[in-house]
Parts: structure tokens; C-alpha cells; sequence
């Protein structure tokens, strides 16, 4: 396999690999090439070297400026980074999704200062009001985790529109579903001259899968417009943060346990990423104080039935807030939104 050492060798690959999926789809009905994968990353000004690499190293890209190429004995030229954003990059991966995931999962976890970028409800149906786009499946989920596991209610769903118009009533159950529950995933579809140009599949944890694409330059301009946005989120509400020093406020529409909340952040373990310790017990209320190891940084937290507010002192990081709006949503919180000050963020 030729080695990439530039943007256009990297984008050739890509091409090459969306037209093979459309020539396997024509003849047989599927794709067999692997399909391109993205993942956003939070990242606390580190530089690429600074942050290592899912696998081997990063390399510099000859005549792209923040962008690298991975070089390793057994994965070479499968994950290349785009760092060109201060605070988000996209890390794409050529690999099978079992494979890349784990990567990135280890890389995460192992490096002080990354994190994902949990991706709103407003987020994962942008393109809903943009012309040529249509939503073309959603997920839902409820895994009720803080409940013991023979009292556990979980929900999950996951819907690829059309097949709704043959059940009588299904769209009544997904739109009541959707108003309940997080979305986990949102799949959308561009089409130009009644051709699909894009196919794509996002994620809550800021994961994408461009299923179909007929132009790479438009497939990566897609990507990095979510970047773009979850950047231009991050920069609002660090703005509201430090000029009103106030909480972040999130509203669950599912009540939770919280006794069974307040052992899940007692020992920093988990996707959520708090270590916190309890310094007030109510029967309708915790307060909570620890740190958010993703940075380290200080984090205060008072938790009601089906309300939180975090406060973020100094100058930390407040990827907590979506953070932990999109897990607690997923796994016992339900649909759950994050106002600061009264105004919704993260939209």
C-alpha cells in the first residue's frame, strides 16, 4: 500500500474507497470497502505530540498545516488528524470500526487533557432545517443504569425511516419516544438531483460514519462543520462561564436515584469522569465537590431528582457539562438539556 504523505494522497485514498462502495452497492447491494470514520475530540491545548497517537505516532503531512498521518509497525496510514481547531480536532480512522474504537477509547482514557465531544439533541439534528438534507434513522436510549438490575427499565431504539409507514402507529411511538428519551445517534442523507451524495450516521460521544459519499471534499467539509459548531459551543458557554462565574443547569426529564448516583462518582470511575466527594445529604438532594479528571480541574455539583447545576470554578474545563448531559441522559436521566444563566448552550 502506498504510503500518504500529503492531504490530496490522503483524500485519493478516500475517494478511491467511496467509489468502490458505490460500484460493490450497484452490483451487489452492499458496500465492502471500509467506511470512513470520525471522531471529534476535545482537547485541552495540547500539541499532537504532546497528546500521542490511538497507535504508533503522528507524523506531519508534508503541505498541511495541523494535519498527521499515524506511522506503526501494524497500523500505519489508519488514523490521520486535522488539528487545525484549538480546542477540537477530528481524528479519522481507515480502520474496521471494532478496531478504531478501542484505539481511540484507550487513547482517550490514557491521555490527561482529551477528551470526546459529547454532541447535544441540537447538535446531532442540525441539518434538519438545511435544504437537501433529510433524517434517515435515530436512536434512543434509556439503560436506566442507576437502577438494581431486576428493577431496571431499559429502552433503546433504533429506527432507518421508512419501514415506519408499514406499521400503523409506529411514527406516533418514535415522536412520543424522542420528546422522553437522549438520542444517541441521528442518521442523515444529502441528496442533489435525487442522487445521495452523502450518507452519514453521528453519534452522542462525537463519533460519525460516512456510509456513502460522492465527493470527498464535500464528505470532509460535513465533518468538520460539526467540529466548527461543537467549537463555536465550547467558546460560548466558557464566554457565559467567565464573564457571570454562574452554574451550568441540567434539566432530566426521567427523576433518578440518588443514592445510587452518589456511588457512581465516589471512586472516579466511568465515562463520566468525576471523582467527587458528598458534602450535603437531603432526602431530595446531594451536594457534591471533587475534580473532573479529563483536566483535573475543580468541579462542584449539587444533583436533585431530575435537576443538576455544575459549577466550574477558575479556569476549568466546562466539556463537563455536555459531558455529563449526554451520559446521564443515555443511562438514567433522560432527555436533558443545559441552560446557563437561563439561556439554553450546547445548541
Amino acid at each position: 500500500m502506498r504510503k500518504i504523505q500529503n492531504l490530496g494522497d490522503f483524500k485519493e485514498r478516500l475517494q478511491a474507497g467511496f467509489e468502490n462502495n458505490e460500484e460493490s452497492l450497484e452490483v451487489f447491494g452492499k458496500t465492502y470497502s471500509t467506511q470512513l470514520k470520525a471522531y471529534l475530540i476535545e482537547s485541552n491545548h495540547l500539541s499532537p505530540k504532546d497528546a500521542g497517537c490511538p497507535a504508533g505516532v503522528w507524523q506531519k503531512l508534508d503541505d498541511s498545516v495541523g494535519w498527521y498521518v499515524n506511522r506503526d509497525a501494524d497500523f500505519s496510514n489508519t488514523f490521520f488528524l486535522d488539528s487545525t481547531r484549538d480546542r477540537v480536532w477530528i481524528v479519522y480512522s481507515l480502520m474496521d470500526a471494532s478496531e478504531s474504537d478501542l484505539l481511540i477509547n484507550r487513547w482517550i482514557e490514557s491521555k490527561k487533557g482529551l477528551d470526546r465531544s459529547w454532541l447535544s439533541r441540537n447538535h446531532l439534528l442540525h441539518w434538519d432545517k438545511i435544504e437537501s438534507w433529510s433524517q434517515r434513522g435515530l436512536g434512543l436510549k434509556f439503560s436506566d443504569g442507576l437502577s438494581t438490575e431486576e428493577n431496571a427499565a431499559n429502552f433503546s431504539l433504533k429506527a432507518y425511516y421508512g419501514a415506519n409507514r408499514y406499521i400503523e402507529g409506529l411514527a406516533d411511538v418514535l415522536d412520543k419516544a424522542k420528546e422522553k428519551f437522549a438520542i444517541y445517534s441521528a442518521r442523515w442523507q444529502k441528496k442533489v438531483n435525487g442522487s445521495v451524495v452523502i450518507s452519514s450516521e453521528w453519534y452522542s460521544n462525537g463519533k460519525a460514519t460516512i456510509n456513502r459519499a460522492a465527493d470527498v471534499d464535500e464528505a470532509l467539509i460535513s465533518i468538520a462543520e460539526m467540529a466548527n459548531r461543537y467549537a463555536d459551543s465550547l467558546k460560548e458557554a466558557t464566554e457565559l462561564r467567565d464573564t457571570t462565574m454562574g452554574a451550568f443547569e441540567l434539566d432530566f426529564s426521567q427523576e433518578i436515584d440518588l443514592d445510587a448516583f452518589s456511588n457512581m462518582v465516589a471512586y472516579g470511575t466511568g465515562e463520566m469522569k468525576l471523582w467527587l466527594v458528598e458534602t450535603e445529604n437531603e432526602t431530595d438532594f446531594r451536594r457534591f465537590r471533587g475534580i473532573d479528571i479529563h483536566t483535573w480541574d475543580r468541579v462542584l455539583l449539587d444533583v436533585g431528582p431530575d435537576f443538576a447545576y455544575l459549577t466550574v470554578p477558575g479556569k476549568g474545563c466546562i466539556n463537563a457539562a455536555p459531558r455529563i448531559a449526554a451520559i446521564q441522559g443515555e443511562d438514567n436521566a433522560g432527555r436533558t438539556h443545559i441552560y446557563h444563566d437561563g439561556v439554553e448552550v450546547f445548541v
